[in-house]
């Protein structure tokens, strides 16, 4: 009888309380996926280009750059149809090598363990760089393999 009371008591309690957890929930949100209030200008990643030097690689108009990969990338995405430009710098530990993806080749010169490689109908190059892994992707029509070489270079030039 006793857990019967208890129960009923804490469910109305907590039914009484449900104004506070989807506020919650949106700032737990905003912050692991990097988009709290202002976080995507104070983003250093969304700083390193405008969308006007990205249209170089992309090949079409971007939007401004907006938070992705918890604020450890910035992606910019294309103002009419589908695609993005995105540019993701996080410590080398969680550097990855996609050798068995289709198109994968190594690129020398190019940080350690450089490489290029087809991704989600575009291409993404990446290497490591002194403590940071650096990974560049263009998803769109116009996205080649040089480009995604180039955008990384320009990347970790400007990246240091």
């Amino acid at each position: 009888m006793n857990r019967i009371v208890m129960l009923t008591i804490a469910t109305l309690l907590l039914s009484a309380c449900d104004g506070g957890v989807p506020k919650d929930a949106q700032k737990t949100a905003d912050a692991l996926t990097g988009d709290a209030k202002s976080a995507a200008a104070d983003n250093p990643i969304c700083k390193l280009f405008t969308p006007g030097e990205l249209e170089a690689y992309s090949g079409a108009p971007l939007n401004s750059g907006t938070n992705a990969g918890t604020g450890l990338a910035c992606q910019w995405t294309v103002k009419v149809g589908e695609g993005d430009v995105m540019v993701t710098i996080a410590p080398a530990r969680y550097a990855e090598t996609p050798s068995l993806a289709d198109g994968f080749r190594k690129v020398p010169g190019i940080g350690t363990d450089g490489y290029v490689v087809k991704e989600m109908g575009g291409w993404a190059a990446g290497a490591v760089n002194g403590k940071d892994y650096v990974k560049v992707s263009i998803s769109e029509t116009n996205a080649t393999d040089v480009k995604a070489i180039a955008l990384l270079k320009e990347t970790l030039a400007r990246h240091r």
